[in-house]
């Protein structure tokens, strides 16, 4: 009987304590002081861990500040739901959608519009509603697509990767090709050299929107805007497809799943303006920044970039072959999660069905390295023939069947190249990978270990051969 007077003495002596406490941590959480009211909430909740209310507030708080050391702020939200606490709806799909569970977010959204009476709040949370329920629609529908590579790199420098060839448009930054300091737009000048497709700023206006104009004679005609895009955003990173119709671009306007999307449109000669452009969706796409999709139709070979997964300031390209008909994944027959991973790209192997098809692809995009390098076959490189000759052009070759198998060799040791630089990727990759990427990785690295091996081998024996042959028809 002492034992409960005491207890009782003790409730009533902490219960004005306890309200005063919350009232103050509560007053905190509503100016938005949530690092302030977060050990408050934690100290009341020790002794209180069955409060719905506590629980509530506290999980916000660790929501707010991004504690990630507080790991059941999912748990603690869905017993304040349980509780019919109304702000556990919203925070709970947050924490859904963060964790690209789109079609459990949109749920939690229609539970907190059902029972909400802040207007103000309810036309944030009906687009967040609408805006998962596209993504789930998007990941469901996400393109069957193989990434055959992809290289991360500074932002600044990620032109660099595009290797487009001369069967399509080549990609500049404004600023470069027009010599314009200061400009932030991108630009491509068709593969013939006689149209450039490019963004900037219209006079007073700070936003980028998509420009054309046509080389007359050594000059370029003044830029004309392009009609029909109207997406309400920045446009910016366009390439235009060798059918001079076709146009990539990139804009973070309102049919925008996040940052930068890339959209697909189509001139209407007709009409003279462009067709309403059409988001080109998942892998491409995703919450984060995706841009500069480039393709040459010659060789199958795309392009693209994207932040996703990236810290500042890096970029991560991905090379891709483009299908003839867009195909999508059976999302009846895989899991969510599958699906989720492939149209994140969180394993490019994944996506890789044909080993054959992928290693033609390599082939093509290393002879896209060599294309490029058109000055080095023309005249820009040193080959020794021995201690009194050096040659620096395919004209300096006096035996035919010398100079072919010299430009045989000048292939093989670009695609040497891009084979050693793959497999210093895949190598640095491994790194850090899981165990489970780390098993597709393997194999790849012992092929291209194997392979550069082989290779150099093989460009050790053309070297001698072109030097006996040249010197055999230099002694005549």
């Amino acid at each position: 009987m002492k034992q409960i007077v005491v207890i009782i003495f003790f409730a009533l002596l902490l219960s004005p304590a306890f309200s005063q406490n919350k009232t103050v941590a509560r007053k905190h959480f509503q100016a938005g002081e949530y690092e302030i009211a977060k050990p408050m909430f934690a100290r009341l909740l020790k002794n209180n861990p069955r409060n719905s209310e506590l629980n509530y507030w506290y999980a916000v708080c660790c929501y707010e500040t991004k504690d990630t050391a507080v790991t059941n702020i999912k748990d603690m939200l869905e017993f304040a739901a349980s509780r019919k606490i109304s702000g556990a709806y919203r925070y709970l799909g947050d924490l859904l959608a963060d964790s690209a569970l789109y079609a459990d977010a949109a749920g939690q959204y229609e539970d907190f519009l059902a029972v909400t009476t802040d207007e103000n709040l309810a036309i944030i949370y009906k687009k967040k509603m609408n805006d998962v329920k596209r993504l789930d629609r998007m990941v469901r529908a996400t393109e069957r697509v193989c990434v055959i590579d992809s290289v991360v790199l500074d932002k600044e420098k990620f032109l660099s990767a595009y290797r487009t060839g001369r069967d399509a448009a080549k990609i500049y930054s404004v600023a470069d090709f027009f010599g314009m300091a200061g400009e932030r737009g991108c630009l491509s000048e068709t593969e013939r050299g006689t149209d450039v497709y490019y963004a900037t700023e219209p006079a007073g206006e700070n936003v980028l929107k998509l420009y054309h104009r046509v080389k007359m004679g050594n000059e370029w005609s003044s830029p004309v805007p392009l009609e029909g895009l109207d997406t309400g955003g920045n446009d910016n990173y366009p390439f235009m497809l060798a059918d001079g119709t076709t146009l990539y671009f990139a804009s973070d306007g309102e049919e925008s799943i996040g940052g930068y999307d890339i959209f697909i449109t189509r001139y209407d000669s007709d009409a003279g303006r462009y067709l309403r452009p059409d988001n080109v969706g998942m892998p491409f796409n995703s919450t984060a920044n995706d841009y500069m999709m480039a393709v040459n139709e010659v060789v199958n070979l795309g392009w693209f970039a994207t932040d996703r997964n990236q810290p500042e300031g890096k970029v991560c390209v991905y090379m891709f072959i483009p299908n003839g008909t867009r195909t999508v994944y059976d999302a009846d027959n895989m899991s969510y999660n599958e699906l989720l991973a492939l149209s994140r790209l969180d394993c490019i192997a994944a996506t890789q069905e044909n080993e054959d098809v992928v290693r033609k692809a390599h082939r093509s995009l290393a002879m896209l390295y060599y294309e490029q390098n058109d000055e080095m076959r023309k005249g820009d490189f040193l080959f020794v023939i021995d201690d009194a000759t050096e040659y620096t052009s395919l004209n300096d070759f006096k035996n035919a069947q010398a100079r072919a198998l010299f430009e045989k060799w000048q292939k093989a040791s670009v695609q040497q190249e891009y084979n050693t630089l793959l497999l210093q990727q895949k190598r640095d990759e491994y790194a850090t990978a899981s165990a489970t990427v780390k098993n597709n990785l393997r194999a790849d690295i012992t092929a291209l270990e194997k392979q550069t091996e082989n290779d150099a081998c093989s460009i050790r024996q053309m070297e001698y051969n072109i030097r006996i042959l040249e010197l055999e028809t230099l002694k005549k």
